[in-house]
């Protein structure tokens, strides 16, 4: 196909929106590049002008996302100061990305859940990069003192898996929350929330962790005869 004279980003855009409204609801399977078109209002050409065909389309959104988290992520670290600041930065952030684009959630579980084909040829070159960089802030807080020796392999994934939870059984959170907005005053709530049981957890300062509780020996707790 020839080149046209002038790109058109705004048609681009339609067809990605589109395309993650429709995967997310009927998975890559069944979803056909004339279908993605006609919910963008374009020729199912442009579609092959700019993405080549359906699975260049799909792996594209994927990698969008991953680039979008990866540039989230290090915005946030090099902004701010304390490692508090860093993580309440890249929580708003990653939130505000998440609830933006509302069927990404569903696409990725749906890829996981069909074994990750797609995602798997794609995702790795950005998880190192992304995994890594709140690795090493994380790990810098613990030589640093502003976290406890916590494990900081597993700490990453658990902070993003706090978030996109929300995501992920949004239809549930309304069932236990009743009618909820998430829009910013929400990603407020939830990145002070999120930061605040991810750096200090849920017990009572007055009572100590499970971890530094002292177990009494058994002859100890058997009842005197």
């Amino acid at each position: 196909m020839a080149r046209p004279k002038i790109d058109d980003p705004a048609a681009r855009a339609k067809i990605l929106t589109a395309a993650e409204a429709l995967f997310a609801e009927h998975g890559f399977a069944g979803v056909g590049v004339r279908q993605i078109a006609a919910a963008a209002g374009v020729n199912g050409a442009m579609i092959h002008y700019y993405f080549g065909n359906k699975e260049s389309l799909y792996r594209a959104i994927i990698e969008n996302a991953a680039a979008t988290v990866r540039g989230l992520i290090a915005d946030a670290i090099a902004s701010a100061t304390s490692l508090e600041e860093r993580l309440t930065r890249f929580v708003k952030a990653y939130a505000g990305y998440i609830f933006g684009h509302q069927h990404l959630a569903r696409i990725l579980l749906r890829e996981m859940l069909a074994g990750g084909e797609h995602i798997m040829t794609i995702i790795p070159k950005y998880a190192t990069t992304n995994y890594g960089m709140l690795h090493e802030a994380m790990a810098a807080g613990v030589r640093g003192g502003e976290l406890r020796g916590i494990d900081v392999d597993l700490a990453p994934v658990s902070l993003m898996g706090m978030i996109i939870v929300f995501q992920l059984i949004r239809p549930l959170i309304a069932i236990g929350l009743g009618k909820i907005q998430f829009d910013e005053r929400f990603i407020e709530r939830l990145a002070a929330h999120t930061v605040d049981l991810f750096l200090h957890g849920a017990a009572s300062p007055a009572q100590p962790s499970a971890s530094k509780r002292v177990k009494r020996p058994a002859t100890m707790r058997r009842r005197k005869g």
